[in-house]
């Protein structure tokens, strides 16, 4: 019945509602699919190393050296928003100059890391990096795994940006698609390699790594040059260097954007474990685990919504992005719903998911986590729209604030009530003045779009 629904109701949306209902059900899909590979590639990863201290090198190694990936000074987020825009007017010349100058950009900056990365990484104690024995991984052995990861991670640092141009082309699944894909060629690579030494299949795995994450960008990015962007294949000739400032201005905006939310959501373990005990923070991964999936699913929906927004403002649809607005905190609304019944079923599903008396839950902290997860929900709103629209002055303001503010605020509340929650307290009040005033911002520049273009028709008449 609901499936019935859902499609009478498809079959009277317009285009570009379609369009974006249609990537949001197959992100979802994807998502799904990304979620039950995760849960059978871990127990692969167990079985294809006997030794527990080789596994957690590898999930260290490459957790560490992916935060290079983060760090792509916005280049990345600055292509998609400026291509979006030529693309929606079918400004062929633009394309090309803006795909070309990203290019361009990134091999430059990846040519130059790989040869210092290269020669320095000699001069590191990786053993003492990772807190392992040379006995265990002697230097040598573990320099070269090194190296073949961070290659591998420059090579997909330089590729990634095809999920720049399949964003900007509305195609927003695509990126989930690849990377699921690259998680299943590990899956099938630790579930019937044939096992060696523990040093073997460490190294092994490196190169396998390498290959599943850039085999599938590699192949998307002949796919899309060979069809519908042949026009716009990248060229030393079409670099521009007021295009390469033009996405470096604007990226620049995202990736600062992106550190001061990482500052206020992504320091949570560490500050718990620093300012309280570090068992406290399995606690915290149990409470985040069942209120933060509200918020991770809700965000994966809204995925589509910055590209879609992105095309409108440069059509001038204010309207419809306007809608669109409303009709997201609609939606939010069920996910505020998902949380209050999660609120008073936690404990049981603690119970079922953990054993009975693993843990006993707080009201009191299961209320934070809610209010948590509700904020997060309202950001992820504000920050489609205006990182769609590229106004970011208040975002930069307010989030810039709450990072500032965000570990003070951890160590003042979790001496006041004397645990590990006020850490997440203070996640809230670093995220609340961002929320309230990008909602003000918001109010305002819909009713002055509105009014301007009121009179723009009454001066036509």
């Amino acid at each position: 019945m609901i499936i019935l629904n859902i499609k009478n109701k498809y079959k009277y949306l317009d285009k570009k509602n379609k369009r974006l209902f249609l990537n949001t059900f197959f992100s979802l899909i994807i998502k799904a699919a990304a979620v039950l590979i995760s849960l059978l590639i871990l127990p692969a990863y167990m079985s294809y190393f006997i030794d527990n201290k080789i596994l957690g090198l590898w999930f260290t190694a490459l957790s560490v050296l992916s935060l290079v990936l983060t760090f792509d000074f916005g280049i990345g987020n600055g292509l998609r928003n400026n291509l979006a825009i030529a693309i929606s007017k079918n400004d062929k010349i633009n394309i090309t100059k803006y795909i070309s100058s990203a290019y361009i950009m990134v091999g430059s900056i990846i040519t130059i890391v790989i040869l210092v990365g290269y020669l320095v990484f000699y001069f590191i104690d990786w053993n003492r990096v990772f807190n392992i024995s040379s006995e265990i991984i002697p230097f040598e052995n573990l320099l070269e795994v090194i190296r073949i990861i961070f290659i591998g991670i420059m090579i997909q640092f330089f590729l990634k940006l095809v999920n720049s141009i399949m964003y900007a082309l509305q195609k927003p699944a695509l990126p989930s698609l690849l990377t699921l894909i690259s998680s299943i060629i590990l899956l099938i690579f630790v579930s019937f390699s044939e096992r060696e030494d523990s040093m073997s299949n460490l190294k092994k795995l490196a190169y396998i790594n390498v290959l599943a994450a850039n085999l599938p960008l590699l192949i998307s990015t002949v796919i899309i040059f060979s069809n519908k962007l042949k026009f716009a294949i990248p060229k030393l000739e079409y670099f521009d260097k007021s295009y390469a400032l033009k996405i470096i201005r604007l990226g620049g905006l995202f990736f600062l954007l992106q550190i001061m939310f990482m500052i206020i959501s992504n320091t949570n373990e560490f500050l718990i474990s620093f300012l309280s005990k570090p068992e406290n923070v399995v606690d915290f991964k149990i409470y985040n685990s069942i209120f933060g999936i509200v918020g991770t699913v809700f965000l994966l929906a809204i995925t589509p919504v910055w590209s879609e927004v992105t095309d409108s403002y440069a059509r001038n649809e204010l309207g419809w992005i306007k809608k669109l607005y409303l009709n997201l905190y609609k939606i939010a609304i069920a996910g505020v719903i998902v949380l209050i019944i999660l609120f008073f079923m936690n404990q049981i599903i603690i119970n079922y998911w953990l054993g009975i008396n693993r843990i006993q839950t707080s009201y009191n902290y299961s209320i934070v986590f809610v209010i948590l997860g509700v904020l997060f929900m309202w950001n992820a709103i504000l920050s489609s729209i205006a990182n769609g629209i590229g106004k970011l002055k208040t975002a930069m303001i307010y989030l810039t604030m709450g990072a500032v503010l965000n570990i003070p605020l951890a160590y003042l509340f979790t001496n006041f009530f004397g645990d590990w929650i006020g850490v997440v307290v203070a996640n809230i009040i670093s995220l609340l003045p961002f929320c309230i005033m990008q909602t003000i911002w918001f109010w305002k520049f819909f009713k002055q779009k509105s009014i301007s273009n009121t009179q723009d028709v009454k001066n036509n008449k």
